[in-house]
């Protein structure tokens, strides 16, 4: 087959046909491997990896200081415990989770007044700047863009009130849930359209509503809470949305897809996910991105267990088209940069149609 540009390559997959090869992406990358692989720039590490799919950032804050700020300043590795895109942070940020020393411990949204005081301006200019974005997806016209924005409503509620705060509030004070996701809901949609106008090409959600083996809340509660809420983001939205979440999602998989979902990330094996039977039951219906082990096989340096997970990967889901290659979380800290060169290096290889 003709090789094909990125863009060629990845709408193709997404349209369920099948490209030259299967398409590569991230969700999430920590500073570890801009640095190790970009010199600290983030599009040197993007072509580093041979990435298909370049991301449209959305930038939030926690007293005053930004996501990935270890790119720029210094931070001592002490307040950097829960990795790099979170370093510095400790306190409240803007929709009230806390942070201490780079690690999210908590909620501080407990009623209707915290929830005035946690309800955070939308300044779209300064969380994605149109210039700057127009110039760089202008600069780079054979690529995908994508908007990986880890504040879906949902996940965003949870955080904002605390785990255990939340569960009770669903009993206790389930209007004000409701309340919560309504606002969170409204400015995600208002964020991404933003980045929608300025030429973003799809949309990946992520919000994670899942343990291990289990949902965080029973289906009936999430078809009843969280369900109205991607099915509004999806009709407001003139691009696809897709959706990341950690844990076991497949009871929810059905009922996000009758709201319009049209792709899923990142389909977490380890927590029970199985590629295999998704792509079987929903193949045509969804574009599937990720499930390369991130867990066990990207934190170590055996690159045949890298290979082998690859080749899994790809045996279970590149039929027909409707996948990307990509880890079953994010290149997080405790991936290994060798880990994860190979991992891609091999997809473009093992990914031929």
């Amino acid at each position: 087959m003709t090789e094909m540009t990125s863009r060629e390559r990845v709408l193709t997959a997404m349209d369920h046909r099948e490209p030259d090869r299967v398409p590569l992406y991230t969700f999430s990358m920590d500073p570890k491997f801009i640095k190790a692989l970009g010199g600290g720039l983030p599009l040197a590490a993007y072509e580093a990896l041979g990435l298909d799919v370049y991301p449209l950032r959305v930038q939030c804050w926690c007293q005053g200081l930004p996501l990935l700020a270890g790119l720029t300043r210094k931070i001592s590795p002490e307040y950097q415990t829960g990795g790099g895109i979170f370093a510095g942070w400790d306190g409240v940020d803007e929709f009230g989770r806390v942070w201490k020393r780079g690690s999210y411990v908590g909620g501080a949204l407990k009623n209707g007044d915290d929830l005035e005081r946690y309800d955070p301006p939308l300044k779209l200019e300064e969380r994605s700047p149109s210039e700057s974005t127009r110039r760089f997806i202008a600069g780079h016209p054979d690529k995908v863009f994508s908007v990986n924005i880890h504040l879906g409503p949902f996940g965003l509620t949870m955080e904002s009130v605390g785990f255990e705060d939340f569960f009770f509030m669903l009993f206790d004070h389930r209007d004000l849930v409701r309340e919560i996701l309504r606002r969170r809901t409204d400015w995600f949609i208002s964020v991404c359209r933003h980045l929608e106008n300025q030429g973003a090409d799809f949309l990946v959600m992520g919000d994670d509503v899942a343990f291990k083996n289990r949902t965080f809340v029973s289906p009936a509660d999430f078809k009843e809470l969280a369900i109205p809420c991607y099915r509004r983001i999806a009709e407001s939205l003139g691009v696809p949305l897709f959706w990341h979440s950690d844990g076991f999602i497949e009871p929810l998989i059905e009922m996000a897809v009758e709201a319009g979902i049209r792709g899923l990330h990142a389909v977490e094996p380890t927590a029970g996910n199985d590629l295999g039977r998704i792509k079987q039951r929903y193949g045509d219906r969804l574009v599937l991105m990720g499930n390369v082990d991130a867990a066990n096989v990207l934190t170590g340096t055996d690159l045949a267990a890298v290979r082998r997970e690859v080749d899994r990967c790809l045996t279970q889901a590149k039929a027909g088209g409707g996948y990307m290659l990509d880890t079953s979380n994010s290149l997080h800290a405790a991936c290994t940069v060798e880990a994860v060169v190979e991992m891609y290096r091999y997809g473009q290889e093992a990914g031929r149609y």
